[in-house]
């Protein structure tokens, strides 16, 4: 009888502690949006906002929107190495899913008039500010690049 109830114990333990780091999922909890546009302007090719700042272990949705009428791309460098990327969405225009996209990716190319959503969780911290660019031939020089740092 004895392991029987040591059976239901452990049983019951496991599916409280299960329940318990669902609860506590803060890739899914409080995530916060932040808008970076890509395009460009008679001063040249930006990111907009130019600097960012995120807080480990707090969940965001990266909201990239494309308001050119060329391609810009994302590509995280630094960044990407300290962050877990949960997934990155695109929509049509109807908000239809087209496309969910999961595993370790540093770049998104975001096509002209598109936006794209990348969830991310970051995980180590940055010892000062590091660079998210547009590594497209001339895109970078144009001025498409801005800062972050990561606390």
């Amino acid at each position: 009888m004895k392991p029987i109830l040591a059976v239901v114990a452990m049983t019951t333990m496991l599916a409280a502690t299960g329940h318990a780091l669902a609860d506590g999922d803060l890739s899914r909890a409080n995530v916060i949006d932040v808008g970076i546009e890509m395009g460009s302007n008679s001063d040249g090719m930006y990111l907009k906002p130019d600097s960012y700042e995120f807080v480990t272990g707090q969940a965001y949705r990266l909201v990239l929107t494309n308001v050119d009428e060329i391609k810009h791309e994302l590509a995280l460098n630094e960044m990407g190495e300290r962050i877990f990327t949960r997934k990155i969405e695109a929509s049509d225009a109807e908000g239809n899913l087209i496309v969910e996209v999961k595993g370790t990716i540093t770049e998104v190319e975001v096509g002209p008039g598109k936006t794209v959503e990348w969830f991310i969780v970051p995980v180590q911290t940055t010892e000062g500010p590091v660079e998210i660019t547009c590594e497209l031939p001339g895109h970078y020089e144009a001025g498409m690049h801005a800062s972050v740092i990561i606390k």
